[in-house]
């Protein structure tokens, strides 16, 4: 993820600060697929990616 698109992602969330990391925000990649990324000098890093899906027992 580039830091233009992490700006202009309208369903990002902010997490928090990690001293280490710089400022952690939550953010929609696709239909089901999420990622934890941390944003630091207009560096982006994935830290967790992650699917979440609707299968229902």
């Amino acid at each position: 993820m580039t830091y233009a698109s992490l700006i202009k992602n309208s369903t990002k969330q902010y997490l928090g600060y990690c001293e280490q990391k710089g400022y952690v925000y939550s953010v929609q990649v696709d239909t089901e697929k999420y990622a934890i990324v941390a944003l630091r000098d207009s560096v982006v890093t994935t830290l967790i990616m992650y699917q979440v899906s609707d299968n229902r027992c």
